[in-house]
């Protein structure tokens, strides 16, 4: 009788830990730097060059990325196109989010965003400037914003989910501003006062001379699904100014979020109605 032969099992932590390190090469790239080269790549990630080579080769094998035919650099490819197509078709946020945000923004005349989290920050949905005359406020749609620095991402982390919490306080800080807090304690006290107020509001935490203000709007556990905020120079974000724009938000995140079929928690309801 033949014995039984046992075989290493392939994938799991390995395996995830290699998908894992592969897909985070798509988080370098920006507006600002839309083509990355090989030797780029190795620098920034300190893989060595054969390894970026494989993950970046497999990558654009699968439509994730391609090459620049002159440089041969690397840019995100067409699979996205398709992939962002399929996801509006089948979970149409951005064709819900934007009537409201458009509203708000010629409503109040300043610049107004909605962002989803994503592992390393608020990835912005939908946004449009106001168009209000004098300073204005800029702002980059592709970028990430920092969970730490900014009203979108501390009322994310005020009101999401508590593994979002609990992996971002975590980590470390980068230092935007003079006002930037980069101290988990300082951060933690600073969400649990959002917690209690029903909003976010940033005085140049992310960009000197910016204020913002943010509220979330929620799924249909409750549960915080993205946020929507509105951002003005410093010197237009006067204390009635600011609870006008809070008082805007929480009626269009409370319309958003009956529009999703989600849920705004009984607490923050009640503290929305005594704003």
């Amino acid at each position: 009788m033949r014995g039984v032969k046992h075989y290493p099992k392939r994938g799991g932590t390995a395996q995830m830990s290699t998908v894992t390190k592969a897909l985070g090469l798509l988080e370098y790239f920006s507006k600002s730097r839309p083509e990355i080269g090989l030797s780029n790549f190795t620098q920034l990630t300190n893989f060595d060059k054969g390894t970026v080579f494989r993950y970046l080769t497999a990558l654009r094998d699968q439509g994730f990325l391609d090459q620049n035919p002159l440089t041969k650099a690397y840019r995100l490819g067409p699979a996205f196109i398709r992939l962002a197509a399929v996801r509006e078709i089948t979970v149409p946020l951005v064709s819900l989010v934007a009537p409201i945000v458009d509203r708000l923004a010629e409503d109040t005349h300043e610049l107004v965003h909605a962002a989803l989290p994503q592992m390393k920050g608020m990835s912005t949905l939908h946004y449009l400037d106001g168009g209000h005359g004098g300073i204005r406020v800029g702002f980059n749609g592709a970028g990430l914003l920092p969970f730490h620095a900014t009203s979108s991402g501390i009322a994310m982390l005020a009101f999401g989910h508590p593994d979002l919490f609990k992996n971002v306080i975590s980590g470390e800080f980068e230092k935007f501003t003079d006002q930037t807090s980069v101290q988990a304690n300082d951060l933690t006290q600073r969400i649990e006062y959002v917690r209690s107020s029903g909003f976010a509001a940033a005085n140049q935490w992310f960009e000197a001379d910016v204020c913002s203000v943010a509220l979330p709007f929620f799924d249909g556990k409750g549960i915080a699904l993205g946020t929507i905020s509105i951002a003005t120079p410093a010197s237009r974000m006067s204390d009635d100014a600011r609870t006008s724009l809070v008082h805007t938000l929480v009626h269009a995140c409370t319309a958003l979020t009956s529009t999703l079929g989600g849920q705004v928690p009984a607490y923050v309801s009640s503290i929305w109605a005594h704003l």
